[in-house]
């Protein structure tokens, strides 16, 4: 029962009230009626008084219910009967045209009760069909999205390896080449050296925006295949750096990796290609000759590594879409690139249940750092590391 008096009078929600609160509702109902209708008695004949107990019982019908509305209609016939039907007072009946009254009042009553209750049951039907309607078209709408949303990406996964494929093999060659010529000629004037390098460079770096789009196509259609194992992060970092020698040869690197750092489980190939994709950023979107640190650490129960560099940082606005497929920090930026790289990261992050975050530094320049959860490395793996490894 509620707690508070003013809700017995709130008429939204009667229907769901315990049984005995609408039944005496029902009766209070009357009583009203009979409160209203004893000062009119002077000056309305009794037909009148009928249908002031006919509008109470509609009242009930509709508000109450069925059996709530059939209570108040005998209750309606018993106080006509008691309150106003000559001899007042009493239930007897002087005139047999009052017997009359009283039994065409209540079938009347209990007809309206009958109607006013399907009535209300046909409204209270119509509108879940409409609600389930309306449920059933927001879940087609939705499968229908989501299955568009597969089709597109399936064909654009498709698209992607296809051209990555097909294109692929002739940067192949065309890279040797280029790397033969450097290495077989001899007595190349300085123009004609220069030519050269920039053109296994133009020559790689497309090689490795295709790279990109194969395995973003991959992590899409879900067939990469992951080698999860429990190893040392400062491994994969001093490999990543070392494939990286020349990009970040005009760039001084620090390296801070606490001694009792934990053993992590994952793929050293895809987390060495995260590593990878954030220091070459790094190195491309800071000036020459700053700093680039890589730091790890433990952040409750999850291991923190960032890549921190200088240079103008990531635009506020986009510091949440840069994780999206042909997503660049600055559209009109002169820097190589097709906004693939960060998009991988995410992708293979995710597939090892890690996340990635971009952030801005007060002091300038910026930091993506990536997460790993820790896990429980076996016990065989954790008593055979040997101490004091070299840190980089």
């Amino acid at each position: 029962m509620s707690s508070n008096p003013s809700s017995w009078f709130n008429l939204d929600g009667l229907l769901i009230r315990p049984r005995w609160q609408r039944y005496l509702l029902a009766l209070l109902t009357v009583a009203v009626t009979i409160i209203i209708a004893r000062p009119l008695a002077k000056y309305l004949d009794l037909t009148n008084i009928v249908m002031l107990f006919l509008l109470a019982v509609v009242f009930v019908s509709v508000k109450l219910g069925r059996r709530p509305a059939v209570l108040a209609t005998v209750a309606s016939v018993l106080a006509f009967n008691f309150f106003f039907v000559p001899p007042q007072w009493s239930l007897a009946v002087s005139h047999i045209q009052y017997v009359i009254t009283l039994a065409v009042m209540l079938i009347v009553a209990l007809i309206i009760t009958h109607f006013m209750s399907g009535f209300r049951e046909q409204a209270s039907n119509a509108a879940l069909r409409e609600q389930q309607t309306l449920e059933l078209y927001r879940l087609e709408k939705i499968a229908q999205e989501t299955q568009v949303q597969i089709v597109v990406e399936r064909l654009r996964s498709s698209i992607l390896s296809a051209l990555s494929h097909d294109i692929r093999t002739p940067l192949t060659s065309l890279y040797g080449l280029a790397d033969s010529l450097q290495f077989t000629t001899t007595n190349l004037d300085a123009k004609t050296q220069d030519t050269l390098d920039a053109l296994r460079d133009q020559v790689k770096r497309i090689n490795n925006m295709v790279n990109n789009l194969l395995e973003m196509a991959r992590l899409q259609a879900g067939s990469l295949q992951f080698r999860k194992e429990w190893q040392p992060i400062d491994e994969v970092i001093g490999s990543s750096l070392k494939l990286l020698q020349a990009a970040l040869s005009q760039h001084r690197i620090s390296v801070q990796i606490p001694e009792d750092f934990p053993l992590l489980e994952f793929d050293a190939l895809l987390i060495e290609r995260v590593l990878c994709n954030l220091l070459e950023n790094a190195a491309k979107y800071s000036p020459p000759h700053t700093d680039i640190s890589i730091r790890a650490q433990l952040l409750n129960n999850q291991a923190e590594i960032s890549i921190c560099n200088a240079g103008e940082g990531f635009p506020e606005e986009k510091l949440e879409q840069v994780f999206e497929l042909f997503e660049r920090g600055k559209s009109e930026s002169t820097i190589p690139g097709v906004g693939l790289g960060l998009s991988i990261c995410l992708a293979i992050l995710e597939a090892h249940q890690g996340s990635i975050k971009v952030l801005n530094l007060a002091t300038g320049g910026s930091c993506t750092c990536f997460y790993l959860p820790l896990g429980n490395p076996p016990s065989i793996l954790t008593d055979e590391l040997p101490t004091g490894l070299p840190k980089l």
